[in-house]
């Protein structure tokens, strides 16, 4: 990754530094220095262990269809979410099966999919910007992310895009999340454009509660409205690690 590292550098010395009294809100709180300089995180996502899930998620498809609809749809959320499973006697009649189903679940591990860099950088008017690199997995080639285009305005705590505001509200998930427990803030948008389809923009910005990890959340998403059929989609999750690195392969409760 020397080139990539040669990048962030050229990135951090063109950056246009933003004065000591420049404010960058609650960004400060995540980012460790807002004058563009850049630091390096990845690109993460949670890799399950399907051959120990395997018997324990046969055993749950066999007694699924015996509990509410209600209960079975807070099973396939927490587990579609990423979040460990309530226990449920109904769905593990023998507590002894519940605790394999969460042995297995924490095998879960994140693993990088790609380096990334970023900074927060003030802008001329006044608001901020995310300066972001990171490698094109078809390509090989360095390319910004997409949350480069928003822009933050400190004083109203929006992030604007070419489709609009981004509002913001309070976010946190507890420590059952297999990315452990985090709060922060997520921005979203959601409209109807002039096209016929429904459009959903998010960024969310959150700190782990052990205070090793910030995490970077972008979702774009826009569906036909008549059809549901998607037009466009896009994710990703960052992490970042404060104050210094640690490891590239985590596993639940190993943060």
């Amino acid at each position: 990754m020397k080139a990539f590292s040669l990048v962030i550098a050229a990135l951090a010395l063109s950056a246009f530094s933003a004065q000591a009294a420049d404010k960058a809100g609650i960004m400060e709180d995540y980012f460790p220095t807002t004058d563009g300089s850049l630091h390096t995180g990845a690109q993460v996502r949670s890799l399950l262990d399907a051959e120990a899930l395997k018997e324990p998620l046969r055993k749950v498809s066999e007694r699924i269809t015996q509990i509410p609809k209600e209960e079975q749809a807070a099973f396939v959320n927490d587990f579609n979410a990423m979040q460990r499973p309530a226990y449920n006697a109904a769905l593990w009649p023998d507590r002894k099966d519940y605790d394999e189903f969460i042995a297995a679940w924490e095998k879960t591990q994140i693993v990088p999919v790609t380096q990334v860099a970023v900074g927060l950088q003030k802008t001329e008017d006044g608001t901020w910007r995310v300066l972001s690199v990171t490698v094109d997995a078809r390509t090989k080639r360095q390319i910004p992310l997409t949350i480069s285009a928003l822009r933050y305005d400190a004083e109203k705590n929006v992030w604007i895009s070419n489709d609009g505001v981004l509002t913001p509200k309070e976010y946190s998930v507890p420590d059952t999340s297999v990315f452990g427990a985090q709060t922060g803030t997520e921005w979203s948008l959601q409209q109807e454009t002039p096209l016929g389809s429904a459009l959903k923009i998010s960024l969310r910005v959150t700190r782990s509660t052990d205070g090793k990890y910030v995490y970077l959340a972008y979702t774009f998403d826009e569906r036909a409205t008549v059809t549901g059929n998607s037009i466009a989609r896009g994710d990703y999750l960052l992490r970042f690690p404060i104050p210094t690195p640690g490891a590239n392969v985590g596993k639940p409760g190993q943060r």
